[in-house]
């Protein structure tokens, strides 16, 4: 089917009978309907583009057409549509549900649509210019797709407290029912103690998995979307930010989770991350990090591995910033091994050999207090945990992409008052005993330590 001009696009959206048509084909694809139109929509049919001339995508078109727009320019006396202006009319209607699901998309599926973009000279993204394959849509603020851009609200008003890719850099796609982390396994003294004889055998590097599979889990989220709160909000652009704020839960849901990964691992016990108290680190250290501990802290993680990241309460975190040294007045955050290495180590007059990260990432999140048990009984204590962590090679996160598409498709062309999102993502430990340290604060005795759930 050649692709359409923009007299064809205008007229089958503005058809109910074609329009329904186009909402099924989308779904049938696998893709958001906005980006649907612009994979089957081409400019330069109409032979009225120059080299030079702006080229829109589809969606934008067809929301040129219906004469909405989320730009906000009061001195220009622009100003973006109203609620009760689309209300009524089923093209309208449809177009701001897509638009609100464009919004929830750029915030949830955000970190997976940036890792995709780096990857983008391994795996061919593109089918055309501006329309992403495996991925949800186009790219955040992307000139191609028109999230809503009135008074900045990406950057200024909606806003997650701790990014995903704060907790893993590794994010996998899967369409299994069991999902398992790929772990290289290899014997470092044979390999240090090669033997070059003429009946030596080579020492075997072997691929092994992670102890125990995952399945994902699928998610539902349903978005009220009643003419009553439309009517309430005004404008269009504060619908989509009210979605953008349900995206940002579930973004929280998202982290809460592999939080959890890394305390208890996927799928059974003793999979989490390496429990080690703060007096083995310090041996003066009571409650509070010291310098001491956390340059004690650093060279835990051998071999490839390093400390890039850390979550703790925020009363611990404030702690560790405090941290004076050696009794003096200089604070441990002013030690900066090399520029922007901030809170890694040494002064000016060491240079280390060892894998450092360049700066290390520190976080506060409420899911890390009281999550250590020491004792039982009558001797049970609970304390906080400061989460260290290697983010290369802590945690993975797994996701089966495209499954809101065919549910949210089709709410859109029956036209009921809600949409529904779903997802169905996990997490998976990845290498957490090497990669992954529990500082348990506050604990000096020696009592067995367990992880709450």
């Amino acid at each position: 089917m050649p692709l359409m001009t923009t007299r064809e696009l205008v007229e089958r959206t503005r058809n109910a009978s074609q329009r329904a048509g186009l909402v099924e084909e989308a779904a049938d694809a696998g893709m958001p309907y906005s980006a649907y139109l612009d994979s089957q929509y081409d400019p330069e049919r109409d032979g009225e583009l120059g080299a030079d001339d702006e080229r829109r995508s589809g969606f934008e078109v067809v929301l040129d057409d219906l004469e909405m727009t989320t730009e906000c320019n009061p001195a220009a006396g622009i100003w973006p549509t109203r609620c009760e202006d689309v209300i009524g009319d089923p093209a309208r209607e449809l177009a701001l549900k897509e638009l609100c699901l464009n919004a929830y998309r750029s915030t949830v599926y955000r970190p997976q649509m940036e890792a995709a973009a780096r990857k983008a000279e391994r795996r061919a993204r593109w089918e055309r210019a501006g329309t992403f394959q495996d991925v949800h849509d186009t790219a955040p603020g992307s000139t191609l797709t028109p999230y809503h851009d009135a008074m900045a609200h990406w950057d200024q008003d909606v806003e997650v407290d701790i990014n995903l890719d704060e907790l893993t850099t590794r994010m996998a796609e899967t369409s299994k029912k069991d999902y398992r982390a790929t772990i290289l396994e290899y014997e470092e003294d044979a390999f240090r103690e090669e033997q070059r004889t003429p009946a030596a055998d080579p020492p075997m590097a072997t691929f092994d998995t992670s102890e125990r599979p995952i399945q994902p889990k699928k998610r539902m989220l349903a978005i009220p979307f009643t003419y009553e709160h439309l009517r309430e909000v005004e404008f269009i652009d504060k619908a989509m930010e009210h979605v953008e704020e349900i995206g940002v839960q579930r973004i929280m849901a998202k982290v809460d989770e592999g939080l959890e990964t890394m305390f208890h691992g996927a799928g059974g016990d003793n999979l989490g991350g390496t429990l080690i108290r703060l007096q083995e680190l310090d041996s003066d250290a009571t409650d509070a990090m010291t310098p001491k501990a956390w340059l004690a802290l650093q060279k835990k993680f051998k071999r490839s591995y390093m400390l890039t990241s850390g979550i703790g309460t925020d009363e611990d975190v404030t702690e560790l910033q405090l941290a004076k040294v050696a009794g003096t007045n200089v604070m441990l955050v002013n030690m900066n091994e090399r520029p922007n290495a901030i809170m890694s180590g040494w002064g000016g007059n060491f240079s280390v050999m060892n894998q450092l990260s360049q700066g290390t990432r520190v976080g506060w999140h409420d899911y890390c207090e009281e999550r250590i048990q020491a004792g039982s009984g009558n001797s049970l204590t609970k304390h906080n945990a400061f989460v260290v962590y290697d983010k290369r090679k802590a945690v993975e996160y797994v996701s089966q992409m495209n499954t809101d598409i065919i549910e949210t498709t089709r709410d859109m062309l029956k036209q009921v008052e809600y949409i529904v999102c779903s997802e169905i993502w996990g997490w998976i430990s990845y290498q957490p005993k090497k990669a992954i340290y529990i500082v348990v604060m506050g604990e000096t005795g020696a009592k067995a330590l367990k992880v709450l759930e």
